[in-house]
């Protein structure tokens, strides 16, 4: 349609268009300094709950024995030889330099016991130039001391070596995971002996760190571009493309810049959050857009356009935020920082771009000439004809889609008993990534690269509970996904066996301490202090895992508490932590939240919803939404995809996401106040706020798909998912919203009664 010139604007009303706008460009660029000051932190400790029994013994066994984490190094090459035991002294030393590595053992400087008439002598397992005979004489202390024998730091066939690295949590992880595989690409690798393979927490935390880092803008602009060339193919102009980008710029300002002046940090999943605000938002938009045009179209001037626009889409896209926005705040209640980092977050950002919308986009409109010319979104074509075509279905068909909605959601209530959870920190690399290749091979040859730390609190100066402590680590490492274990009891052992010949613990209570004290005072006590304290009340058990699905973790885990119990338990208080009890205590705590947030999130969106002046409105419309969720895990358990740090969150992002199907009923109430009867009012607000659900859909669901391009595997499956929650929730907005309004909304409040014009164009 072409227009003639429009009349000037007032004065005053311009003043006060450019004044919003002003207000929103000062205010957004505050923000935006704002959201310079924010930090990464990707550590599976930001993760930790609050309140969390496991992570606070964690930190009571950190300080009483002194390194927080562990890393293994694993070198591979031909150990006993003259030259590769040169070169691990000095790779051993300089990797002891590095900033955070508080200790360093490995065959290099490993130290051995011997008995000389009854005292005990400590000295150095490799001289400093080792003779072949001393090669021989090393490596069969290695593979017969109660201390080192399986493998601990040199592979039985001695073609790799272990270097394990005690570190502080104090420091730069992904710096210092970078300088130790500096250290053993230059001295190791490069030098010609073999491959090196790092595994370890601190590991961990710096991929996922640089992961994010990078992924945050990546992901951000992948999605931006997919959701502009959907706007642009909806509005078929520049300007329909790219006003709506610009309240999503205001809300990932506003949101980004809230947290970086309150001095939060970002986490790992907060690279969620600018996907979401730029799929989620950028449908305000478009809503409001599409109803301005139409407007526009029909005649209207650009005043009343967006006074149109304003007053009946703005009612909508206002319900439709508040719900997505207290969907997300119910993140907030979770006793996670990463969890209410996210929820918060994203909640801060729909809603500032919900006022953007409401607010900036309508000055900008007034400010901006009206189009020359604008597509009538209600004109006839594909789309329309499509729309129509899904009118006269849902009419006919009214019942039979409400049954076949029944029997999906009767599958998807079946596949929902299958889903297994795993929130298993290994897992969120892809399977041929180099981190999960190098765990392989360290497990594979070291037993476990997790760990479990079991604190035990008795009179460990007593010989029975020392040979229950042996007897308890006998038994675990018969636990299968159980490498190897150590503590105070395998330092005794080989004290005991060093003086006496005798594969067994010291008898009595006396001989005990001697043990200890020549020990101590002929080696380094540290080997000690690592393991118990002075007073001999408290003692340390370290168990190595493999990494596996929290499934196979909980397996281990009641086999090793069994084993506690029934050996050391009747002796000592037994705690268990570490690496392989933080993970589980992180998949606890979310499905604690899971549950929490995804029925109060239903609850606060019927309320919400109900906004419209009519609860049976609001139910009627949540009931697309709550069948989309349930086909959502319902995919879960009969495709084997777990419940993990993503999909736990997914029901509730869903719910707010996915509740745009309150336009259509918003828009069938205001054909129904205008006397039309149900399945005219029906079919007028699928030909009109139809396209704009169907484009919603399509939007949103390509700014989610930016998410399959990630390498953080929940990220991926997340980004999945909503594409098809996005798209199916737009399926059932246009089929089972039409079929469920026509049989149980069809007189709602303030309906007129039906009149002979009705169907007349208004």
């Amino acid at each position: 349609r072409s227009f003639q010139p429009e009349p000037s604007m007032t004065a005053g009303k311009r003043r006060r268009d450019m004044a919003v706008v002003a207000a929103f460009v000062v205010l957004s660029i505050a923000f935006g300094l704002g959201a310079l000051r924010l930090r990464l932190d990707a550590s599976v400790s930001a993760m930790l709950p609050d309140k969390s029994a496991v992570a606070d013994l964690q930190r009571e066994v950190s300080d009483v024995f002194g390194a927080d984490a562990v890393m293994v190094a694993l070198l591979e090459g031909d150990i006993y030889t003259q030259p590769a035991i040169a070169q691990l002294a000095k790779l051993t030393a300089s990797l002891a330099g590095v900033a955070g590595v508080e200790n360093v053992t490995s065959a290099a400087n490993a130290q051995r016991m011997l008995d000389d008439d009854g005292f005990l002598l400590v000295e150095d397992l490799f001289p400093p130039t080792p003779t072949a005979d001393d090669l021989a004489d090393a490596r069969h202390y290695l593979e017969t001391s109660p201390l080192y024998r399986g493998g601990l730091l040199v592979a039985e066939d001695g073609r790799s070596a272990n270097v394990v690295m005690e570190v502080s949590a104090d420091v730069d992880s992904a710096a210092m995971s970078n300088a130790i595989r500096a250290v053993l690409d230059e001295q190791w690798q490069r030098a010609g002996f073999g491959a090196s393979h790092l595994v370890g927490g601190p590991l961990i935390d710096g991929e996922m760190r640089a992961t994010l880092a990078r992924e945050m803008p990546l992901l951000g602009g992948v999605a931006a571009l997919l959701i502009l060339v959907m706007l642009y193919l909806n509005f078929r102009t520049v300007r329909g493309a790219l006003l709506p980008l610009m309240t999503v710029l205001v809300g990932l300002l506003w949101s980004l810049g809230t947290m970086g002046w309150l001095g939060a940090e970002l986490t790992t999943l907060s690279v969620i959050a600018p996907v979401a605000i730029l799929a989620v938002g950028s449908s305000f938009s478009l809503h409001l857009l599409g109803r301005f045009f139409q407007e526009l179209s029909h005649g209207a001037d650009k005043a009343t356009a967006i006074a149109t626009a304003r007053k009946e889409t703005g009612l909508g896209v206002l319900i439709s935020g508040l719900a997505i926005s207290a969907a997300l705040c119910t993140f907030a209640l979770s006793g996670m920082p990463t969890v209410r980092g996210l929820g918060l977050l994203t909640a801060g950002g729909v809603l500032a771009t919900l006022v953007a919308s409401l607010v900036l986009l309508p000055a900008v409109l007034g400010l901006l000439r009206p189009p020359r010319r604008v597509v009538d979104p209600e004109q006839p074509g594909v789309i329309a004809g499509f729309l129509a075509a899904v009118a006269r279905f849902a009419d006919k068909q009214r019942y039979g889609i409400l049954v076949a909605a029944g029997v999906l959601l009767a599958l998807a209530v079946l596949g929902t008993t299958r889903i297994v959870p795993n929130t298993a920190v290994i897992d969120y690399f892809n399977a041929d990534s180099p981190l999960r290749h190098d765990y392989a091979v360290v497990e594979a040859a070291f037993g476990g690269s997790s760990q479990v730390e079991v604190l035990v609190d008795g009179d460990m100066s007593d010989p029975a509970a020392l040979a229950a402590m042996l007897a308890f680590q006998e038994r675990v490492a018969g636990i299968d996904g159980v490498g190897h274990t150590t503590s105070i009891a395998t330092v005794l052992r080989g004290i005991h066996h060093t003086l006496t010949g005798d594969l067994a613990l010291p008898a009595t209570r006396e001989e005990v301490a001697q043990e200890l004290l020549l020990y101590q005072l002929s080696g380094d006590p540290k080997q000690v202090s690592n393991y118990l304290t002075l007073d001999s009340r408290l003692a340390r058990v370290d168990i190595a895992t493999r990494s596996e699905s929290t499934a196979v973790m909980r397996r281990i885990m009641s086999e090793i508490e069994a084993a506690g119990a029934a050996t050391i338990g009747q002796y000592a208080r037994l705690g268990y932590t570490g690496s392989t009890m933080l993970q589980l205590a992180i998949e606890d705590a979310l499905l604690h939240d899971f549950v929490l947030s995804l029925s109060l999130a239903i609850v606060l969106v019927v309320i919400i919803d109900s906004f419209v002046r009519s609860f049976r409105a609001a139910v009627v419309t949540i009931l697309a939404l709550l069948l989309t969720i349930a086909l959502q895990y319902g995919m879960l358990g009969f495709f084997g995809i777990p419940l993990d740090l993503s999909t736990m969150l997914l029901g509730a992002l869903a719910i707010g996401v996915g509740d745009y199907a309150i336009h259509l009923t918003v828009r069938y109430m205001e054909e129904r106040r205008l006397g039309r009867p149900p399945e005219a009012a029906m079919g007028r607000a699928l030909h009109s706020s139809g396209r704009s659900i169907l484009f919603t859909a399509l939007t949103l669901g390509a700014g989610f798909a930016a998410m399959i391009f990630s390498q953080f595997v929940p990220v991926r499956t997340l980004g999945s998912l909503m594409a098809f929650t996005v798209v199916s929730v737009g399926t059932a907005s246009l089929t089972l919203l039409p079929a469920a309004c026509l049989v149980f909304l069809r007189n709602p409040r303030g309906s007129a009664p039906a009149t002979a014009t009705a169907d007349a164009r208004p």
